[in-house]
């Protein structure tokens, strides 16, 4: 029971409106009681929503019984499905934003051409009106929930709505797509060229080709080490924003692309059950496959009385993830979009901080959250650690801080979504959208930065793991670093000079850098053993690349070291220092894993090799600052406010009679 000074504060909540909003008003006339309306009336005001919306993220409202009374006040009919029914061709095509909305069809049912509306406040009134106005309009009108709407679109529209998932970047923006580097065939048949032309060089003419390699590493690795060091040593100030007041706050929307995600599917959704957000203002999309029916089951069997929304993606090639979510688009209604991973664990107040962000910086095109692994029970997972400590809270924040392109990290990327629809959002041929999409923001004029929130995700503790998913990422840094290459000096959308060079230097480079990995250490292997011996070469660019092997090995290793200390000292991981002394053996692991990327680039390049996710026994506590469960008060901060929605709501029910439950 709630307290006396709970009961004090649902009267404040629930004061009387001087007249109710036309979309909930109808209600008090079926049995609602005035209490609970008037609360999300002030609900509403409070959050600059709308009451209706207020309503539906109460716990166990029934959406259904919204429409039904809202049709049966209406003097209407409802449909609570359009099963049998098509579009009527003559209004037109349908545009993939009327998913969005999923307010108004033009139907054909039972061969009659009806209007189906599902209206907001103003459109409830206006139809009113209309149907006192107009004899015999109640004959052609009906009503039914947006949801059912929307089934009606994507089953008559279904084929063009994937068609356009897939097509949409590489026919609106080509030079932005990865599709156009595999299509003529010349990318393949030249890295055969030169594989081919490598090994036969090196079969004739050992030495001279060794030497050429050794001098192209040291070259390659100069910039390379001058921005790593450099990065090791900036301490940027990651920005940090004043709360918003929750009328201030934009709606958002979480999505999730899940496939074969059935074991961690629970620990997810109790994780985005816990996001610090007004529930009406916040809408979570679960983007599935179609044809996968173990995550389907375990997400209807974890959703339940969640307020969260699933998108069936169709299966057809490329079947990825950047796909998925390009196919979900559509269906987003927050004025922005944060991407999560299915296993991700993401801090409350996450959203909350974005938001504030985005409010004081209109030119920021995306925020990148800090990802920080939880899982430190390999070898691998612990290696993984503190890679991720180093990218997210030195390399990156370095890059921000510089204002060069980001490549962004898989999750946690939160966008304003007309900036995401802009840029031609994810690109289905790209197996690392997220790096490819932190470029493209650049190349459109966007700022992306970094801020101090944290997502905590599983790390790999397996080589079955590990191996795939970074076999994927480089193969996804050379498709990006190649649109790059070929885009520039288009004369559309080109980088500038410098955040070109920064960006080849973070990409290029560093996929050059990993695949001549076993040169680099042989040259500077053979380049100590000679200093030690006293050798020298009579010829003077032999020994100046000598001592710039040995130079930049060691520049290397000690801007790497700094940068992973300084990293895992950031991300609360320091025990895990003493690792930074297998990072060479690391990174001949992920040599390895970017020779076989390149081989695959030719082979089958827009592949996507799966993460496999709850592999790990253990992962970390409870996220920092994890508040209460927010029930549907979501943004509030006080658990007891669903004790008093709760008491009106018996209230409601006392004085409802026999009229339906909502």
């Amino acid at each position: 029971m709630p307290t006396a000074q709970g009961s004090a504060r649902v009267v404040h909540l629930g004061r009387a409106h001087r007249a109710l909003p036309p979309e909930i008003a109808f209600l008090e006339r079926h049995g609602f009681g005035r209490p609970l309306l008037d609360t999300a009336a002030r609900l509403a005001d409070l959050r600059g929503t709308s009451p209706r919306d207020e309503l539906f993220s109460f716990p166990s409202f029934d959406r259904n019984s919204y429409w039904r009374l809202l049709a049966d006040d209406l003097g209407l009919e409802y449909l609570p499905d359009l099963h049998g029914a098509d579009l009527d061709p003559a209004a037109g095509p349908v545009v993939s934003q009327a998913l969005r909305r999923a307010d108004t069809v033009h139907a054909i049912l039972g061969g009659e051409a009806l209007l189906v509306r599902a209206p907001d406040g103003e459109g409830i009134e206006f139809l009113r009106a209309s149907l006192a106005r107009l004899p015999g309009l109640d004959q052609r009108v009906r009503i039914a929930a947006p949801e059912a709407i929307r089934t009606l679109l994507l089953a008559r529209r279904r084929a063009a709505f994937l068609r356009l998932s897939v097509e949409r970047l590489r026919r609106a923006m080509p030079d932005c797509s990865a599709s156009r580097l595999h299509r003529a065939g010349f990318f393949s048949l030249g890295i055969v060229f030169a594989l081919v032309a490598l090994f036969m060089s090196v079969i004739l003419h050992p030495m001279p080709v060794f030497s050429v390699a050794a001098a192209l590493v040291t070259m390659c690795f100069c910039p390379a080490v001058a921005w790593k060091l450099a990065a090791a040593f900036i301490r940027p100030k990651l920005p940090v924003g004043e709360p918003l007041p929750d009328h201030l706050l934009p709606t958002y929307t979480i999505m999730v692309a899940l496939y074969q995600e059935g074991d961690v599917v629970q620990d997810l959704l109790s994780h985005l059950d816990r996001i610090d957000y007004p529930r009406s203002k916040l809408q979570i999309l679960l983007v599935l496959e179609e044809d996968d029916a173990d995550t389907h089951f375990a997400a209807w069997r974890a959703y339940a009385e969640r307020p969260f929304e699933t998108v069936l993606v169709p299966p057809c090639r490329p079947r990825n993830k950047p796909k998925a979510l390009v196919y979900a688009l559509p269906f987003a209604r927050g004025d922005h979009v944060v991407v999560f991973d299915a296993e991700d664990r993401p801090e409350p107040g996450q959203l909350r901080q974005a938001a504030a962000l985005f409010h004081e910086d209109p030119e920021l095109g995306c925020l990148q959250a800090k990802l920080t692994p939880d899982t430190h029970e390999s070898w691998y997972a612990r290696m993984f650690t503190l890679e991720y400590a180093t990218h997210f809270e030195v390399l990156l924040p370095a890059l921000a801080a510089w204002k060069m392109p980001l490549p962004l990290g898989g999750t946690s990327n939160h966008f304003p979504r007309h900036v995401l629809e802009r840029v031609g959002a994810w690109d289905p041929f790209n197996v690392t959208e997220d790096a490819d999409l932190g470029v493209r923001l650049a190349r459109f004029g966007y700022k992306a930065a970094m801020f101090g929130a944290r997502t905590f995700e599983e790390a790999p503790v397996t080589l079955g793991q590990w191996l795939p998913q970074r076999r994927r990422w480089i193969k996804g840094w050379i498709q990006t670093a190649l649109v790059c290459f070929m885009a520039q000096g288009s004369g559309r959308r080109d980088l500038p000079l410098v955040k070109a060079l920064s960006a080849h230097v973070v990409l290029t480079i560093g996929v050059l850098g990993l695949l001549l990995y076993p040169v680099s250490i042989l040259a500077f292997v053979q380049a100590v053993e000679q200093m030690l011996r006293g050798v020298r070469s009579p010829d003077l660019a032999v020994n100046v690349l000598s001592c710039l092997a040995v130079l930049n090995a060691g520049i290397w290793l000690f801007g790497s070291a700094v940068a992973s200390l300084r990293g895992l000292r950031s991300a609360g991981a320091w025990k895990l220092a003493p690792h930074v002394l297998w990072l060479p053996i690391y990174w001949a692991l992920m040599s390895l894993a970017a020779w076989q990327a390149l081989f695959q680039v030719v082979r089958d390049p827009f592949h996507w090799e799966k993460t496999k996710h709850g592999v790990a026994r253990h992962r970390g506590g409870a996220v920092k600052g994890e508040p209460e469960r927010r029930g549907i008060a979501g943004g509030l901060g006080r658990a007891r406010v669903t004790a008093r929605l709760g008491s009106l709501w018996l209230s409601r029910r006392k004085t409802a009679g026999s009229a339906p439950p909502p």
